[in-house]
Order: structure tokens, then C-alpha cells, then sequence
């Protein structure tokens, strides 16, 4: 069988690529529906898995792929189906590779991503390419604490956790996108994919998971929001005892109002890096609280926020584990 035909499509059906044809090209890839022609070293030196599949030009399989195209004399790439590479990717990745759309922070979501897929190790596996998409994923949405306390990337932020959680992205990339999405986003509005069996088929406006994320993602999510908030609540209901009595006594005032309250009516309890950056913003010292208390508090809250932080990390594993990978 030839590799078209591999791919589920018949030979009269393929094209020459509009953009990745090049005369002096060495090298066939058949990617239904189109057939580039790129050159062999282009290839070859980001990665040693593909010189495994490459055919002679005199294989029967070269030869008919070259028939249909109207080419002779290439070698041919046959990449196994089960890849499940898809044309678009392996065209941003020539892109790249030709200096025709390098990647960089500023190149379209689409480029990034494309070329992530098709660089992992799930697929062609060319770790200087995987590693340099990687590390602009992490730059589009960086970890930590302060980042996620300021401002979320809300701009394919769905699909970018989908990539993070089936590519082996960096674990603070991971974590930056899983706490995003799980704490800002509306992931689940029914809550039919709780694994805790609590549903919510009553929720207001509620609609369909976004479709960019799967049901282990969705699953996933909801532990790790699960897990925030019963983290979370204690500290938040606890009141901030600070070094002189006169402080505390006002702090203690002001926490229910100031405190609770707000966060129970915009589920700041599930999102603790948000909540403990307002409480350190409050106006503390206007309310009579000393200078000396001020800063120690704002010091235990960001060391609070640390911690939740680390945590997010052990929450994700345990999560990724539970629901494996298929």
C-alpha cells in the first residue's frame, strides 16, 4: 500500500504543496492532502527518528507517489499513521525550519502550537525545535504567583492547557495554565464531569464544556479546584492574628466585610493567589493598623500565596495520575 493510500486518501487526490515545493528539494512527505518536497537535511539535523522512514526512490512506494505529483529521483518520508500528524502543524514547522515564520513570543498562537505538536516526542520528536516552542508557551503564559495574581492570558488559554497536558510542557507552564483555567474560566457549567458526582444541572446560563478541552482535562480541572478550596478555606476564615493585640482587634473588625464576604461573592475562596492579594492590598494601615503589623502581614499573605502555589504543583501530579493519559 502506498503511503497516500496509508493515510486514507487515494493518490489522484494528492498535491504538490503551494508553498513547500522546492526544485532542488531531496526529499518527499506525503500529508494528504499535500505532498512537499524539502530537502533531506533540512530535516536530518533536528532529529535522527526520521531517517528510519525514509524509502529509496526506487521503492515501489516512491515510485508511485512520485508518478502521481510528477516528480523523479526523491527519496520519500513515509511517517506512520498513528502519529496522527496533521498537515497544517508540519507546514509551521517548515516554516520555522525555513526561516519563513520563526517562532517567536509574538507569532501567532496557531504557529506556537502547531509546531509543539508536531516537534514532541509524541510525534517527530526534534527536541531543539520542542524545546524552543515550549519555552515561548512558557513566556505567553508564565508561572508563579505574581504573574496569576495580576493578570490572567485569557487568549487560547483553553487550548493551551489542552497542549501543556498532552505535550510534557515545563511544570510551572502546567500549573500556570491548569490554575487559570480551573479558577477563571467556566470549564465545566453543568458539572457533569465532576469525578465527585457533584452536578450542577440547575446552574444558571450553564452550557457546554469548551471545546478545546477533553474530559480527562475537564476532570482534572475540577480536582485541582477541589483542592484549592478546601486548601484555601480555613486560612480564609481564620482571622490574621498580627504582633500587637490593637491590630488584630481591628483586623478581626474588618474580616468578615472585607474579607470573607467579597470572596464568597466572587468565588475568591477557589481562587486564594486573587483573594490574598487583595486582603494584602486592603487599606490595613488606613484603618488604624500599624506600619510594623502592615508589612509582616503582607509578608505572611505572600508567603501564603507561595505555598498555595508549590501545592498546585503536587495537586496537578496527583490529578494527572489519577486520570492517565490515553
Amino acid at each position: 500500500m502506498s503511503p497516500a493510500l496509508a493515510n486514507g486518501i487515494a493518490p489522484k487526490k494528492l498535491q504538490r504543496s503551494d508553498r513547500f515545493w522546492f526544485a532542488d528539494g531531496s526529499l518527499l512527505v506525503s500529508l494528504p492532502p499535500s505532498v512537499c518536497r524539502v530537502h533531506r537535511s533540512i530535516l536530518a539535523r533536528h532529529s535522527t527518528r526520521l531517517a528510519s522512514w525514509v524509502l529509496d526512490p526506487t521503492d515501489p512506494a516512491a515510485l508511485a507517489l512520485s508518478t502521481t505529483v510528477g516528480d523523479s529521483g526523491s527519496s520519500l518520508i513515509v511517517i506512520p499513521d498513528d502519529l496522527a500528524i496533521d498537515s497544517r502543524d508540519f507546514e509551521a514547522l517548515l516554516a520555522h525550519l525555513y526561516h519563513d515564520s520563526s517562532l517567536t513570543p509574538k507569532s501567532p498562537f496557531e504557529h506556537v502550537a502547531g509546531v509543539l505538536r508536531v516537534a514532541s516526542p509524541r510525534q517527530l520528536d526534534l527536541p531543539p525545535v520542542f524545546g524552543l516552542a515550549n519555552d515561548i508557551l512558557e513566556t505567553l503564559f508564565p508561572g508563579g504567583p505574581v504573574p496569576f495574581t495580576y493578570s490572567h492570558h485569557t487568549g487560547h488559554l483553553e487550548e493551551a492547557l489542552e497542549l501543556a497536558l498532552q505535550y510534557d510542557v515545563s511544570l510551572e507552564t502546567k500549573k500556570a495554565l491548569l490554575y487559570s483555567v480551573a479558577t477563571s474560566t467556566n470549564f465545566d457549567p453543568k458539572g457533569e464531569h465532576d469525578p465527585s458526582g457533584e452536578e450542577a444541572h440547575d446552574a444558571p446560563d450553564a452550557g457546554a464544556p469548551h471545546p478545546a478541552l477533553s474530559l480527562r482535562t475537564i476532570r482534572i480541572c475540577h480536582r485541582l479546584l477541589a483542592s484549592l478550596i478546601a486548601d484555601f478555606t480555613p486560612v480564609l476564615f481564620t482571622v490574621a492574628a498580627a504582633s500587637h493585640m490593637a491590630c488584630t482587634d481591628i483586623i478581626a473588625d474588618r474580616w468578615m466585610d472585607d474579607v470573607i464576604s467579597p470572596a464568597l461573592a466572587d468565588g475568591g475562596v477557589g481562587r486564594p493567589l486573587e483573594t490574598l492579594s487583595r486582603i494584602a492590598a486592603w487599606r490595613w494601615k488606613e484603618e488604624g493598623v500599624c506600619d510594623e503589623c502592615v508589612e509582616s502581614k503582607k509578608e505572611e499573605w505572600a508567603e501564603e500565596a507561595r505555598s498555595v502555589w508549590e501545592k498546585v504543583g503536587g495537586w496537578a501530579e496527583e490529578a494527572e495520575k489519577e486520570f492517565p493519559r490515553d
